[in-house]
């Protein structure tokens, strides 16, 4: 499974095949470039920005087959009030991990055919302290791989 395409879905969060969608993603298959801004703050310090982008191809195959808690360290989180539509999803997961980080992240995705754009803001409690991030995803189709 493409990580941007999970991201593009749901920011590698979910565990749940797209099938439960009566359609596929309103995303066209084709050469993608995606695009990340994320924001954290620790207590009352704000870190500089982290800039990210890649470019990928996404084939019809990636889309039916979306695998969204299939990354590394999803193996104990949960998944809850999930609402999947065509052109939008929006979920919570929350998650534990070894080291006894808590985590809930909340995402708000949409899917525009040849753009797609989101937002996940989430929320940890780390052993060195609470911590929050925003993340702003953006995608846009270039043209056929």
């Amino acid at each position: 499974m493409k990580t941007s395409v999970a991201l593009l879905a749901g920011a590698c969060l979910l565990a749940l095949p797209f099938a439960a969608l009566a359609e596929r993603p309103n995303i066209q298959p084709g050469e993608w470039e995606y695009s990340n801004v994320t924001r954290m703050t620790m207590g009352d310090q704000k870190m500089p920005p982290q800039e990210d982008s890649h470019r990928e191809c996404v084939t019809a195959e990636d889309l039916d087959n979306i695998d969204l808690l299939a990354g590394e360290g999803m193996e104990d989180c949960q998944v809850s009030d999930l609402n999947m539509q065509r052109s939008r999803m929006r979920y919570t997961v929350e998650c534990a991990s070894d080291d006894g980080t808590q985590y809930t992240m909340k995402a708000d995705m949409r899917m525009n055919g040849t753009t797609s754009e989101g937002v996940i803001k989430g929320d940890m409690d780390t052993p060195m302290g609470p911590m929050s991030m925003h993340i702003e995803v953006s995608g846009r189709r270039l043209g056929d791989c």
